[in-house]
Parts: structure tokens; C-alpha cells; sequence
């Protein structure tokens, strides 16, 4: 696979708390891969910001196939759905006051807020953008594709994230369980994979699967088959123990698996039958 002259060439769209560091970390390894960072957050967060940003952080793949590594895009709303319904908590205060430091391609300034910026910012707001559709219109043939996890153990994974952020900023403790009863949508989606698999399907018909489990069995053999399906050297041998992104958290209660089990029962079995894998252990209680 020859490199495109701008942008990607392939996107990691999914899924957060799945292996996704890891799987950045052993694709960055390639000589024959550009990742200038994990997570650019061009379609769901910067996309006011133009695709003449998104491609500044690219200028330097030269001969290699350039990668963005964005799990948040694989639960990016579909056209019929405004962004500010899908992103309630974001606010124009904290776009126009606190920019992300890490929001800017290396060596490049950062962006001021005119006039014209705002506007930008307005129309990000009410416009029914979709990551899908936008990376299906703009870059023909890119490799897309995500890494899956049992979305029990994942949502629990993400609240236990979510808490130590917390802990970190000396905010009050929030209980699972208060978090998936009032919060919940924002740990809960990530896991229905089914439903947004398919939705990236219809546009990406070979749209790569890739689990969690076989990052736990054999890792090498799973960075392999990455390197395949992107069209890299996959002889290539990477340092799979490299990144260790280990969280150390409770287990979860007997209570509270059954419960989960139960609320993802029927995504499992959907995504069962759209991946021809057998998931039966991701109903074990």
C-alpha cells in the first residue's frame, strides 16, 4: 500500500479501553507507519479546525503510511444526529478558552479565535458531521478499523479511568452504580458494537476486527495480522511488551457482572453473529 500525499492512511477508530494504546504503540513501532499521536480527536472534537489542520499533523510521513488512532470516532453520531445532542457537556467557553495543549500538529502555530473561528465552531456545533462519512468521502481506499473487548470487563474498565481522573483532581467519589444510572451514556455506548459496527460497515464493507482476547493470548500474532490489513512489512517483529497501560482497580461484584451481562446480552450476540467469532465466554457470569 503506497502512501496517500495528504492525511491518513489509515484510521484506528475504536474501541476506548480495548487495547488501543497498545495496538497505537505497536503500529508506531513500524518503520513503514507514521503516528504522530494517539488520539487527534479530528472528527468528533477539532473538526472546526479544517482538514488543512488534520493534515499538518502528517507533513512528516513522507514515504511512510501515515495512522490516526482515535477510539472516541467508532461511536461518532450518524447525520441524523447534531452534535450538541451527542456532546452535551461540551460548551463554547472551554473551546474558545481552553484550547487542548496537545491539539496542535507538531511545529505548527496554534490556531486564535477570529471572528471567522467561531463561526466555525457554531457550524461544528449544529452540523450532522459522522467520522464514517467523512473518511469514506475524503480518503478513498483508507484502512479502517477497531479492537473489541468483552464490553463488560471494558465499561468497567472506563469507570474505574473515569474515577482516578477524578481522584486526581480531588473530585467527589462517584459510585459505579451512580454513574451508569445518571452518566451512564457515556460509559455505556462505547460497548454496543453491534449497532456501530454495522453503521461502519455500510461504508466500510472491509472493515477490520480485531479482540482484545488475542492481545492477552498472543500479541505478536495479533500485531501481524494489524500490519497485514494495514499493508505493511509483517515480518516486522515489534516490542509487544513495551506498554503496559494496566489500571489497577476492584474487581467487579458478582451483582453487578450479572447485571451487565444482562444489559449487553443481545449486542453480544448480534456482534457474535456479525464476526463469526464465538463470544459465548463474554456471557459468563
Amino acid at each position: 500500500m503506497l502512501p496517500r500525499p495528504e492525511g491518513p492512511d489509515f484510521v484506528g477508530v475504536g474501541v476506548q479501553k480495548s487495547g488501543s494504546t497498545w495496538l497505537a504503540d505497536i503500529l508506531g513501532q513500524h518503520p513503514q507507519v507514521w503516528i504522530p499521536q494517539k488520539e487527534i480527536h479530528f472528527f468528533d472534537r477539532y473538526f472546526y479546525r479544517g482538514y488543512r489542520w488534520y493534515h499538518g499533523w502528517f507533513l512528516n510521513k513522507n514515504d511512510r503510511l501515515g495512522g490516526d488512532f482515535t477510539p472516541d470516532y467508532f461511536i461518532s453520531p450518524s447525520p441524523q444526529v447534531m452534535q450538541k445532542e451527542f456532546y452535551p457537556h461540551w460548551n463554547f467557553r472551554r473551546l474558545l478558552l481552553y484550547p487542548s495543549r496537545k491539539a496542535h500538529p507538531p511545529g505548527r502555530k496554534k490556531i486564535s479565535f477570529s471572528s471567522w473561528g467561531l463561526l466555525r465552531i457554531i457550524n461544528f456545533w449544529f452540523h450532522p458531521l459522522s467520522a464514517r462519512d467523512e473518511l469514506k468521502a475524503h480518503y478513498p481506499g483508507i484502512r479502517v478499523f477497531a479492537i473489541f473487548r468483552n464490553p463488560v470487563e471494558r465499561v468497567w474498565s472506563a469507570y474505574w479511568d473515569f474515577r482516578r481522573r477524578k481522584d486526581r483532581h480531588h473530585r467527589p467519589f462517584v459510585s459505579f452504580e451512580d454513574l451508569w444510572a445518571n452518566d451512564g451514556r457515556w460509559i455505556r455506548t462505547h460497548g454496543l458494537y453491534a449497532q456501530y459496527l454495522t453503521y461502519w460497515q455500510q461504508a466500510f464493507p472491509d472493515f477490520g476486527i480485531f479482540f482484545y482476547d488475542d492481545l492477552k493470548t498472543n500479541p505478536r500474532e495479533l500485531a501481524q495480522k494489524v500490519y497485514q490489513f494495514i499493508g505493511v512489512d509483517d515480518t516486522f517483529a515489534p516490542q509487544v511488551d513495551r506498554w503496559k497501560n494496566k489500571g489497577e482497580y476492584e474487581p467487579m461484584t458478582r451483582l453487578t457482572r450479572a447485571k451487565l451481562v444482562e444489559f449487553y446480552h443481545d449486542e453480544i450476540e448480534k456482534f457474535a453473529r456479525l464476526t463469526g467469532r464465538d463470544l459465548s465466554h463474554w456471557l459468563k457470569i
